[in-house]
């Protein structure tokens, strides 16, 4: 059997939004793909400030976080693509001044608007256990220092000045009509894995994607297999090679199984 590394985004791949949890049969194969000598990775929007640490325990070989912003390979960091301080304040002066709310996102904590109203931006802050306490700070109380953004914007705001102001050093993601994910310039999944690739001399060909969202499509364009959970937006089923079942109807091991990777 040839070796793969397989990556795997967190939300609505691994974890199911609905029901808040990995399903045991997800777990079951990634262990057997291990046991097979696959290499697995989450490969995840989600900055190391909230990587959840049960998921984490399910015992994978690393993490590409942030949109490919930070990576690990056993716990060892390989990568961090760090934004300039001065630029970091420019750009939270700017939020605030069109009038943006959303989340600043980094390796040590996630940043808030003291004055957020987005209702996205209040479940988060309020009822998302992947936040912890401590990892929860305004943007006007400490200096954030952060690698991504998570941006939510109504009527009120000018995100379109804001866009078009920092055009040159982000890339922005539409993931709704009012949301974007904003990673710097040049950073993605895909780069996360063409590092990986050379760093463990692996061919890309011997990739595999699996995801659910719009962020993911750099993954699944750049991996030798792609991968959509059918629970996930149908706007990336005509790119991806293969649609599995949904994340609590056993996506994942049917993929796997599809695959022979189990």
């Amino acid at each position: 059997m040839n070796q793969h590394m397989i990556f795997l985004d967190i939300d609505g791949t691994l974890l199911d939004e609905k029901e808040g949890i990995v399903p045991e049969s997800a777990v079951r194969a990634l262990h057997r793909a291990k046991e097979n000598g696959h290499l697995i990775f989450i490969c995840t929007g989600r900055c190391k400030a909230i990587w959840p640490k049960d998921i984490l325990a399910i015992g994978f070989d690393g993490v590409i976080g942030g949109c490919g912003t930070n990576i690990y390979y056993r716990e060892k960091e390989l990568f961090h693509a760090q934004i300039d301080r001065k630029l970091q304040r420019e750009v939270v002066a700017d939020l605030l001044r069109f009038h943006v709310d959303g989340i600043l996102e980094g390796k040590e904590a996630s940043y808030f608007r003291k004055d957020y109203w987005m209702p996205e931006v209040k479940q988060i802050f309020t009822d998302n256990g992947s936040f912890a306490t401590e990892c929860q700070l305004f943007w006007t109380e400490a200096e954030p220092d952060f690698d991504k953004m998570a941006l939510w914007f109504d009527e009120s705001s000018d995100m379109e000045a804001f866009r078009k102001k920092y055009a040159e050093q982000f890339d922005f993601i539409l993931r709704s009509p009012t949301f974007y994910e904003v990673v710097p310039k040049g950073c993605s999944k895909a780069t996360g894995i063409a590092f990986l690739c050379d760093y463990l001399d692996i061919r890309r060909e011997q990739t595999i994607g699996v995801g659910d969202s719009t962020n993911d499509l750099p993954m699944l364009e750049y991996t030798g297999i792609s991968i959509a959970m059918g629970s996930g937006n149908p706007d990336i089923f005509p790119t991806v090679d293969f649609v599995t079942s949904a994340v609590m109807e056993d996506g994942i091991e049917k993929a796997f199984m599809h695959y022979q990777l189990i």
